[in-house]
């Protein structure tokens, strides 16, 4: 028998009511930007998390998240995927990514991508999808396909890209987290968090593959000698001007805090996506100060000439940052933005439209708001609005405890 939100995932009804809830007053015109359009609103008793995207070539937008039940420990039955082709402003629901082979669910953190060139047999235009299939008896890094854009995943999985023990995020523990993929010189990368490595509590590491069946060996990005660093959640982009990749992570060490925060942000840039390991990591701080803090999200603008922006979120805060110099370690700055914090907020630069910058959240940690919803920015209008440190410093000192935030990630949870 399915859990009730199974069986509510899998009604189409479900989804296409909720979808179309919006604040009242007219839609805005397609492909423009506008403020915190609601994409899914959950059942009761359920929330978004962990928010994801792709932008197809025909200018379509799919997005899909996490669901989650009570509380983070209760995982996703499916991932449901909607999709948009007026630049975000209207949306419905497509399909449901089901696991197909373990009989877990598709527990949390989704992936998404869409072939643009043939590669292992899927012709270009195919929706490939991950996520962390688990339960007591493990952690997997599953493979699926879509060939007709989404609408159906039926008989669609691909292959096993890599297992780990059950989640927990204790150090010695097994596990493995948050797939991030990437095609590259007809391969296929799969990065992910890893904690199986004994000689570390945990890592940032990928595979590769051709045929989408096979995987290569495990290959490190961010592996620090220290055993208690826990490095997580990698996300990578390509800036042409540079011929560089940027790779963005969290970077926890034990309960130590940099500039004020557990989960501080890192990158590293490399002219091989598959190098990253021999990149050095550069903390994200501005002015000295200030840090961003958990579940980091980059892209790259070629907006307003030159090297173009890269832009950074995280989990702690509203506001967004950017560097326009190639990533120079003093050159970050810091923006208001008016799509709120998330857990795992994530930003894409419309391909056809690049000073419009889609920001996709859902709920925080530690849980709410509910809704999967975003906001397209005016990328100038972003970078115009600098933040002054001081006077934010100040601001965040005269805030009761309790008040505003949205707190680090727990640094150990046992969840099955």
């Amino acid at each position: 028998m399915l859990p009730d939100f199974v069986s509510c995932v899998l009604s189409v009804s479900a989804f296409t009511a909720s979808v179309l809830a919006q604040s009242e007053g007219a839609d805005p015109a397609p492909f423009t930007t506008f403020g915190q359009r609601i994409i899914y609103d959950p059942p009761e008793g359920h929330r978004a998390s962990y928010p994801r995207h792709v932008e197809l070539e025909d200018g379509a937008l799919l997005v899909t998240s996490t669901v989650l039940g009570s509380n983070f420990f209760t995982p996703s039955a499916a991932f449901p995927v909607f999709e948009s082709k007026d630049g975000g402003v209207n949306w419905k629901w497509v399909s449901n990514i089901t696991d197909q082979v373990n009989g877990w669910g598709m527990s949390a953190q989704p992936a998404l991508l869409e072939l643009t060139a043939p590669l292992a047999g899927f012709e270009a235009g195919t929706i490939l999808a991950s996520g962390n299939s688990w339960s007591a008896n493990g952690t997997r890094i599953d493979l699926y396909a879509s060939t007709d854009k989404a609408r159906s995943w039926y008989v669609s999985f691909v292959s096993n890209v890599a297992a780990g023990g059950r989640p927990n995020t204790t150090n010695g523990a097994d596990p493995i987290w948050e797939p991030f993929l990437l095609v590259h010189n007809d391969e296929l990368i799969v990065y992910y968090s890893d904690q199986r490595d004994p000689l570390h509590g945990q890592k940032l590491a990928h595979q590769r593959s051709t045929d989408l069946k096979t995987w290569g060996p495990v290959v490190n990005d961010v592996a620090y000698d220290e055993y208690l660093a826990r490095p997580g959640m990698t996300v990578v982009a390509y800036i042409p001007p540079l011929k560089q990749w940027i790779l963005v992570h969290e970077f926890p060490v034990g309960n130590s805090s940099s500039h004020g925060v557990n989960y501080p942000v890192y990158y590293r840039l490399a002219p091989d996506p598959t190098k990253f390991d021999d990149a050095p990591g550069i903390p994200i701080v501005i002015e000295g100060k200030v840090a961003p803090n958990a579940s980091p999200y980059v892209v790259w603008s070629p907006y307003p000439g030159g090297n173009g922006t890269i832009i950074v979120s995280d989990a702690d805060r509203d506001e967004l940052y950017s560097n326009q110099f190639g990533g120079d370690p003093d050159k970050w700055e810091m923006h208001p933005c008016s799509q709120p914090s998330a857990y795992s907020r994530a930003l894409h630069v419309f391909n056809k439209y690049p000073e419009h910058l889609m920001v996709l959240g859902a709920s925080i940690f530690d849980g709410g708001p509910d809704e999967l919803s975003l906001s397209v920015l005016s990328l100038p209008e972003v970078l115009k609005n600098k933040v002054d440190i001081d006077e934010w410093i100040a601001r965040q000192n005269q805030t009761k405890p309790g008040e505003g935030g949205v707190g680090a990630e727990p640094g150990s949870l046992e969840w099955l």
